[in-house]
């Protein structure tokens, strides 16, 4: 498959889990987006990649931000690896000593931020606090410039 191909592939699946996570028809998901039927069959098979315009009706519709939809196109363990390390340059994300473990560097309040309310939604999931389904809407809603409960 050729990385374009992937690409719609991808966020395709992603269209699809969101509208299935939120017990949504494609007929349902294209009305409220403005959408032909046909149009967001294509997107979520990944025959057609959908414009920023329809992204962000779609996005709106599901009710989450757009950026659930990035696609930063990493396809290997080595790309996942060499993006963390350029982290650090760009946004302060480091290594712990001597861990697995991550820490931010205060030069980005957003991310340090996001870190610290990704660790707690995460540990109210372990807890079982709130289920994989709301763990997962927190995510896809996020934004570090608005308080999410």
């Amino acid at each position: 498959m050729r990385p374009e191909e992937l690409d719609r592939k991808r966020l395709g699946d992603r269209i699809r889990k969101l509208r299935t996570r939120r017990e949504m028809t494609q007929r349902a998901l294209a009305q409220a987006a403005g959408l032909s039927e046909s149009a967001l069959r294509s997107y979520e098979l990944g025959d057609r990649r959908p414009k920023d315009a329809h992204m962000e009706r779609i996005a709106k519709a599901l009710d989450v931000r757009p950026e659930a939809f990035a696609d930063c196109r990493i396809r290997t363990d080595q790309e996942v690896i060499h993006l963390i390390f350029n982290l650090e340059d760009d946004y302060g994300i480091l290594p712990l000593k001597g861990s697995a473990g991550i820490t931010v560097d205060p030069k980005s309040r957003a991310i340090e931020k996001a870190f610290r309310d990704w660790g707690e939604q995460r540990a109210r999931l372990e807890a079982g606090s709130i289920t994989q389904e709301e763990y997962e809407d927190w995510k896809d809603s996020y934004s570090p410039f608005v308080r999410v409960d």
